[in-house]
């Protein structure tokens, strides 16, 4: 039996009777008043919940964090293949948290990767949104040899992987969850006679947890295990007694952003937890503390470096950009909007769930996002107000279809 899960809501009484209300009727699930009482977790189960919680810091002195430091100390720059997808291949530059995703072909993916990145960055960051996402820095094309001639190593690591010339974006890096979460991950959900060859193996350090809070098909003990891409179900999460309402809620936020603020589909996009380093200020002293310095003073960090890869904080991110498209504000818009939820991997809540937590969350999602979209739309007219909803409408019909084709 799954133990009851944290799930936090932001609707009070208070709420019945603001403007979401009746926006809600129809496309909230019935659930049970009373929710059941909550198991004592192990101890492995209350680290790795901790370690995986957003806003969580780990203080770790990992392999990978001496890396970054030595790398910045000595200003190295080596890359080494982190991940790949199908638009391109990811390569990581030990000593800043960066990546350049190179393209497997020289066609328009990776430029409408940039393009939807960018614009989705800017409105997250417009709406305040608690999802993270990485800071998209620039293009490179693939005939702009002066580029590529002053990195040499790049060229190095990707030849057997990358035909060149191609296409260069680079942007923020995700940190890999730190070492200690991991062996956490491992030691959970590693069959025992693997785990050893999972600690020691160097893919599994370039570890972020991809989140399904719309599948209850998780389950360990595979033959093979690895940490890339590595996906945790919502029956999984629930084990943790994470607190998945406010997973639900951010979800929510950021998908009605890309919708209502950045008019896009969000198609195949991704939500992942991963870390940040801490990143020293630019000015890290007052001007109060400079002017009771001798002129010349070092003001930099103790450590000489820029940013402290042994201090790591878990975030949520929201990543993969390349197949998003535009959309226009009508019945059209919103069908390549339902479209895109259908196809995409199961991230999201889903509606009609037999299972009680399945349920709680796809309301938590409802309100979130219908909170958000009505705050973003406040000022468009009523038939343009009305498309949010209509979007959920939308997903619960899928539902309903499928339903009823099992059944069949």
């Amino acid at each position: 039996m799954r133990p009851p899960t944290r799930v936090h809501s932001e609707v009070t009484d208070d709420s019945k009777n603001d403007d979401t209300t009746p926006q809600l009727l129809g496309v909230l699930d019935s659930t049970a008043e009373t929710a059941p009482a909550r198991r004592q977790l192990g101890e492995l189960e209350r680290n790795l919940s901790h370690a995986l919680s957003i806003h969580s810091v780990v203080s770790t002195s990992s392999s990978f964090a001496q890396r970054q430091a030595a790398a910045q100390l000595e200003n190295k720059q080596p890359f080494t293949k982190i991940g790949a997808g199908a638009c391109g291949a990811i390569f990581a530059q030990d000593g800043k948290s960066l990546v350049m995703k190179l393209a497997k072909t020289t066609g328009q993916d990776l430029w409408n990767d940039y393009s939807m990145h960018t614009l989705i960055f800017e409105k997250m960051r417009a709406c305040k949104a608690e999802v993270q996402v990485p800071e998209p820095y620039f293009f490179v094309p693939h005939d702009n040899e002066d580029y590529f001639n002053k990195h040499a190593t790049l060229l190095e690591a990707a030849k057997d992987i990358c035909n060149f010339p191609t296409n260069v974006l680079v942007t923020e890096r995700i940190i890999p969850l730190p070492q200690i979460t991991r062996a956490l991950l491992i030691e959970k959900y590693c069959v025992q006679h693997l785990q050893q060859a999972a600690l020691t193996d160097r893919a599994n350090r370039d570890c972020i947890v991809r989140v399904y809070l719309g599948s209850l098909k998780g389950r360990s003990g595979r033959r093979f295990f690895s940490l890339r891409n590595f996906k945790l179900h919502l029956n999984q999460l629930a084990e943790l007694d994470m607190d998945l309402g406010t997973i639900a809620s951010q979800m929510a936020k950021a998908l009605a952003i890309m919708h209502w603020s950045a008019k896009t589909d969000a198609r195949d996009v991704e939500f992942a937890l991963g870390s940040s380093s801490h990143k020293v200020p630019v000015s890290p002293k007052s001007y109060a503390e400079i002017s009771k310095m001798p002129p010349g003073s070092f003001t930099g960090p103790p450590s000489g470096l820029s940013e402290d890869f042994f201090h790591r904080t878990t975030e949520l991110w929201l990543l993969d950009f390349n197949q998003v498209r535009s959309v226009t504000f009508d019945q059209g818009g919103v069908e390549q909007m339902i479209d895109a939820f259908k196809v995409n991997d199961p991230y999201f809540p889903r509606p009609l769930q037999d299972d009680q937590l399945a349920k709680t969350l796809w309301n938590q999602f409802v309100e979130s996002y219908l909170r958000m979209a009505g705050s973003i739309l406040v000022d468009h007219e009523r038939q343009i107000q009305e498309l949010p909803r209509r979007f959920l409408r939308g997903i619960i019909n899928l539902e309903q279809s499928k339903a009823a084709g099992n059944q069949t």
